[in-house]
């Protein structure tokens, strides 16, 4: 009742606060991340003296002064400085639907969201229970975006929108995996190693099994969900391969599994934070992976624009369809790559790939041409034209 309360409270007051025309807001979680990240710095790259006035929305009030530094307006989300930038905001880039239930029908919401789902979620995933949409996302001033017309009525289903309001751009985020020298440059400075001395840089990028209350699948002591993992076993083949393995796991598991990770000189945990403290994200360094390895994690439709091998490891494939399911079946269709559900196939797998580029290429092409209409480095570009360029 109290949350109804200063709900309606909130969205009175922003009926009588004028918002500044030029002012643009921006939110993500986590702080400075994915999509708005990648569309923010391409507004100050490309339209710098364009008169956009950009301020930017926090959880970790940490970051403050680190922003600060690096003269970026800054508030906490939850303060009365933050709700009073929030009012004065003509237009709102989040990738979570964020301040959605609080807009004014003047102010315009752009939800560049951080993925397209592979998984099922939204009105998807349990329509008694919506949580990603509200009245507001059906008046004139909301835009939601996609990567092609299959996914356009994904996420039209999905956030129980008119698919008028869902734009095919692409996804700004991937703009920045095409820019190969300047991955490879920021994961250097990021780990403080030469990273040159690798033949292979492999990216693992599982999704998370546990959510609150809510656990999707098994949850597998192993990092990787092998039953029969050999942890010096994977350790020989790094080394004898010139590996670089890079662990980036979603920030709900961090916690766990940062602990049962062993350090290794070749295998090296990215967390939020280290990525936060160098205003990095996952998208600033993926350019510099060669092969990609997940299990259900939507990343791999990024990285299909790469046209580099992917590993998939549905280790509790049927547990994880039964608990959550997908909105694209069959599994083994939309996962264009090889599947191991054994540690010895997973490096037998790996070792292909490593050997051959190529390895499931035809099959890659297939689903990135489905999935993603556009296959460049302009998504910003076109997210710009789309809201600012009055293409609507």
């Amino acid at each position: 009742m109290i949350d109804t309360l200063k709900s309606g409270l909130v969205t009175l007051i922003n009926k009588f606060i004028p918002e500044n025309e030029h002012q643009i807001l921006f939110d993500s979680a986590p702080d400075f991340s994915d999509n708005s990240k990648a569309f923010f710095e391409y507004l100050q790259m490309e339209h710098s003296s364009s008169g956009h006035k950009l301020v930017w929305m926090v959880e970790d009030t940490s970051l403050l002064d680190k922003f600060s530094v690096n003269r970026i307006q800054t508030y906490n989300k939850h303060s009365l400085m933050g709700f009073y930038q929030f009012f004065r905001s003509k237009y709102i880039v989040t990738t979570h639907n964020t301040f959605l239930e609080f807009k004014s029908s003047r102010q315009i919401l752009i939800n560049l969201w951080h993925g397209m789902p592979l998984k099922s979620m939204g009105y998807a995933e349990d329509s008694e229970n919506p949580y990603l949409t509200s009245s507001r996302s059906h008046d004139d001033n909301y835009v939601l975006i996609s990567t092609s017309n299959l996914m356009k009525n994904i996420m039209s289903s999905c956030f129980y929108v008119d698919a008028r309001k869902v734009h095919i751009t692409g996804q700004p985020r991937n703009d920045k995996i095409f820019r190969k020298e300047k991955s490879i440059d920021n994961l250097s400075k990021l780990l403080n190693k030469d990273i040159t001395k690798y033949k292979s840089i492999i990216l693992f990028t599982p999704t998370f099994r546990k959510w609150g209350d809510k656990i999707d699948g098994n949850s597998n002591p192993d990092v990787m969900g092998f039953n029969d993992y050999d942890d010096a076993q994977f350790a020989k083949f790094i080394e004898e391969n010139k590996v670089l393995y890079l662990v980036k796991l979603h920030p709900f598991e961090e916690s766990h599994y940062s602990k049962v990770l062993n350090d290794k000189d070749d295998v090296v945990l990215i967390t939020s934070k280290m990525l936060q403290d160098n205003f990095l994200d996952v998208y600033d360094i993926m350019g510099a992976a060669d092969i990609l390895i997940t299990d259900y994690s939507s990343i791999y439709f990024d990285f299909l624009l790469l046209k580099k091998p992917i590993v998939f490891i549905p280790t509790d494939l049927e547990e994880y369809t039964r608990c959550r399911g997908f909105v694209f079946e069959p599994y083994d269709f939309w996962a264009p790559g090889p599947k191991a559900l054994k540690f010895k196939d997973f490096l037998t797998e790996l070792n292909h790939c490593i050997q051959n580029p190529n390895y499931y290429e035809n099959e890659r092409k297939l689903v990135n041409d489905i999935v993603n209409k556009y296959q460049d480095d302009k998504s910003s570009e076109r997210v710009y034209e789309l809201v600012f360029g009055g293409k609507r």
